[in-house]
């Protein structure tokens, strides 16, 4: 078998490959649509960042309640039976009850006790735990806008792929119709045969390139269908839409909600030296020491400084103020990057705006001269390697065109979550 014959199987197979592979991919995205904004809340639901946050807040709730309950009193419901010397029941938490001589004691009832300097303590305790659980809602639209800004990278690219598969099928059918063209000149001796060689190694090039394209794009809709968990990433038709509306940046409210934690734990640090007043009481029944009448309730007041406690907790809140300011500190430093990033958006924005006519005037320009050297390869003035060149330039024309396009949308799109609560 000749280099030329093999040449021409190989073009045929290939012809034959690329119009199959352009129809499964055009059949294969040919239905639905799925917008940004949906896509982002699917993703939202599947993603472990939004899940952590909505823990995170579940446990700042959880302190907000033990917060709250401080301002109960310390209530114990119990009974006891004790053998020995009365000392031998003191740690069984029921104060009052096992006064008894007895060797064998038995008390069953209610006690109570309670810090009333605690009742001093507590709103600030609730105010700080308060302030963790607005600081744990923040942690939400962050994380929203986290994978906000992944799907947007995976729309942009698909839809650029998309534009430029589009592109490079036209350019397919064109080269396509050009190729019989040329082989009816090359039968009738008008042209040379090498002229038909070049246009179909360039349909190849083409077929190739496309290929590669439409792989990448699918590459590209397997990922957002992991993300979204929905098959219709697979399949619709994308749009990017740019949320509306301006609202304070999550981060800056974080940094309020956890400065205000940590001046209420100043507040409770400073109280620390404030001295425990203790009231006391227990009902219910003990057996009596003999000659003695049964007494139903004993209630008691103390004054008292715990010195360990009170260096201990101490300590304790100086690292939660720390914490607290450290995180409020990070807060502040995401805004300051996100200011950065958001000009640098804005000027990107400006950029691409600016080159968007000049890249609209290209694409005019080259099919101007594509059509030109159409006109003349037709009446044999040029060799069909020229509109071929030409084809390329109106490609690269095109696709620079549409990549402009997507890119500023793209953009758009993130500097919209970058700038508003999801």
């Amino acid at each position: 078998m000749s280099a030329r014959r093999l040449l021409a199987i190989v073009v045929l197979f290939a012809l034959a490959l690329g119009a199959s592979s352009t129809s499964l991919a055009e059949d294969h995205l040919a239905t639905g649509s799925l917008g940004l904004i949906e896509a982002v809340d699917r993703a939202s639901r599947r993603d472990p960042r939004v899940a952590v946050a909505l823990a995170r807040r579940r446990a700042a709730a959880a302190r907000r309640e033990e917060a709250l309950i401080a301002y109960a009193p310390e209530v114990l419901l119990g009974a006891a039976y004790t053998s020995g010397f009365p000392g031998s029941g003191s740690d069984l938490q029921l104060r009052g009850m096992l006064g008894s001589p007895f060797f064998h004691n038995y008390v069953a009832g209610v006690d109570a006790s309670w810090d009333l300097v605690d009742l001093l303590r507590t709103p600030h305790s609730v105010h700080a735990a308060e302030a963790g659980v607005d600081a744990a809602d923040e942690s939400r639209p962050i994380a929203r806008r986290e994978v906000a800004l992944a799907v947007i990278d995976l729309f942009e690219r698909i839809l650029t792929y998309q534009e430029t598969r589009g592109v490079l099928s036209a350019e397919l059918q064109a080269r396509r119709q050009e190729i019989g063209a040329v082989r009816t000149r090359v039968e009738a001796g008008m042209v040379a045969r090498e002229q038909l060689l070049q246009a179909q190694a360039g349909l190849s090039d083409v077929e190739a390139e496309l290929a590669a394209v439409v792989a990448e794009e699918r590459s590209a809709r397997a990922a957002l269908r992991e993300l979204l968990g929905d098959d219709r990433a697979l399949t619709s038709s994308l749009r990017i839409e740019v949320p509306t509306g301006a609202n304070e940046l999550p981060e800056i409210r974080l940094a309020r909600w956890w400065r205000k934690q940590a001046a209420e734990l100043l507040t409770l640090r400073g109280m620390d030296w404030i001295p425990r007043l203790m009231l006391g009481g227990s009902a219910g029944y003990a057996n009596p020491p003999p000659g003695s009448e049964p007494g139903y309730y004993a209630v008691g007041v103390a004054l008292a400084f715990p010195l360990t406690g009170t260096f201990r907790q101490r300590a304790r809140k100086d690292a939660d103020v720390a914490n607290a300011e450290a995180r409020a500190l990070e807060a502040d430093s995401t805004v300051e990057q996100l200011a950065v990033r958001t000009a640098e958006i804005d000027g990107s924005i400006a950029g691409l705006e600016a080159a968007l006519p000049a890249a609209k005037g290209s694409t005019e320009a080259a099919e101007q001269a594509l059509a030109a050297v159409t006109a003349r390869a037709e009446a044999g003035a040029a060799p069909q390697v020229d509109v071929e060149a030409a084809q390329a330039v109106l490609r690269r024309a095109e696709m620079r065109e549409g990549t402009l396009r997507l890119r500023l949308d793209g953009l758009k799109a993130r500097r919209a979550f970058l700038t508003t609560r999801p």
